[in-house]
């Protein structure tokens, strides 16, 4: 079978149509937030940058209202995002970066008014999951739609009634042992039949389940894990994560203050991004060199036929990789997001940025002085840095993660 080249994981290996066996667990990534902080230093306003060093010091299982759906790679973690909200008080939050949504669930809790955009429709399909704010007679219908998607399923397994399927997914057929790929092929057809307006919640608890019943062993590696699966499991997972997902709902329509607006979610690359006329802007950009976002999602991409752009991702770990001058184009990619975006603050407004050190070819890519500079010739001003040391636990090697908070004059 021919390789597919869109793309390449974590470890430089193509994801092709058929996997390769290879043992997991090795040098398995975790999310920043699970990597003990260690040396703190703050520069500028030092009653905000004590603040900034609490959201970086985060730690810990979440459980909070939607948080815990689905997940999503290099999150930041949600008392992060609920301790930099408490810091920077306003009305209307954005995040151009806004990835599976904590920062936007978080907003929501504080009654902002919420805009989040992404290059990743990954990206915008969670986030519009995570903040959905339904009302108990759509709480309701959502929980038939699951419901009668699953008996629909079952039933079309035992009647081996076909599912038409387009070529993408069924070029990583082989990514799936056989039980599992037909029961999540009849989920797909039943959920791509529905007309509901709530399709895009269904889209989301099934792309939950996309890598987990795979052979990949995460969402950040494409090693193999062969775990056995009885028939029926996926259609359990399903009806187990939409219970799931309505109790999360459930919970953050509880904790939203009524007359929240309803989040506004786009497809946009953070150099254009979705919205403007902000107050506040809470945002972690990719940290150089260190993941492929929109390629790590290839599973799903190919569930639903997305064209992932991934030619337009800011600071790739590819892109290190395949050409010299790549952090060249991060800083220039720097430059011009942080300029839209400080084009979008109103006077007086702040932007906080989240960012940490990348590497590649054993040597550390830094980040401060140049995200400080872009600030600063996009018009902003430096108010305070807050930096936290961090062990890398595959190289063993010291990175720094930053919260940079600035203000428009």
């Amino acid at each position: 079978m021919a390789k597919d080249t869109s793309g390449l994981n974590q470890n430089n290996d193509i994801l092709t149509g058929l996997p390769k066996r290879v043992s997991p667990g090795e040098n398995k990534k975790r999310f920043s937030a699970q990597v003990d902080a260690g040396h703190a230093h703050i520069e500028g306003d030092m009653e905000l940058g004590k603040k900034c060093v609490t959201a970086l010091r985060s730690n810990g299982d979440f459980q909070r209202a939607t948080q815990g759906f689905h997940s999503y790679p290099a999150r930041l973690h949600p008392d992060a995002a609920r301790l930099l909200l408490n810091a920077l008080p306003g009305d209307a939050l954005a995040d151009p970066f806004c990835g599976g949504g904590t920062l936007l669930v978080e907003a929501l809790i504080a009654g902002r008014k919420v805009y989040g955009s992404d290059l990743n429709p990954i990206a915008t399909l969670v986030s519009t999951a995570r903040t959905a704010l339904l009302s108990p007679e759509q709480l309701d219908e959502l929980q038939r739609l699951v419901e009668g998607i699953a008996d629909e399923a079952e039933k079309n397994i035992a009647d081996k009634k076909p599912v038409h399927l387009h070529d993408a997914i069924l070029k990583y057929k082989s990514w799936y042992k056989p039980n599992c790929f037909e029961e999540l092929t009849h989920l797909f057809g039943a959920i791509r039949a529905s007309e509901s307006e709530l399709k895009p919640l269904l889209q989301a608890i099934f792309s939950s389940l996309v890598v987990k019943y795979s052979l990949r062993a995460s969402d950040t590696s494409n090693k193999v894990v062969f775990i056995p699966r009885k028939n029926g499991a996926v259609l359990k997972a399903f009806r187990d994560k939409s219970r799931e997902y309505l109790q999360q709902l459930t919970e953050l329509q509880t904790l939203v203050p009524p007359g929240t607006q309803p989040a506004q979610i786009s497809l946009a690359d953070a150099r254009h991004p979705g919205f403007d006329r902000v107050d506040t802007i809470i945002t972690s950009p990719p940290y150089p060199g260190t993941y492929d976002y929109l390629l790590l999602q290839q599973l799903r991409q190919a569930w639903f036929n997305l064209d992932m752009r991934s030619n337009q991702e800011i600071g790739s770990r590819r892109s290190f990789k395949q050409a010299r001058a790549a952090y060249e184009t991060w800083l220039k990619d720097t430059d011009s997001w942080v300029k839209a975006c400080a084009k979008a603050l109103l006077p007086n407004g702040h932007i906080a940025i989240v960012v940490g050190e990348g590497m590649h070819a054993g040597k550390l890519l830094r980040v401060a002085n140049p995200t400080i500079h872009a600030a600063q010739k996009a018009g902003l001003e430096f108010i305070t840095s807050a930096a936290v040391e961090r062990k890398d636990p595959a190289t063993k090697m010291k990175k720094i993660e930053y919260i940079l908070v600035f203000k428009k004059k």
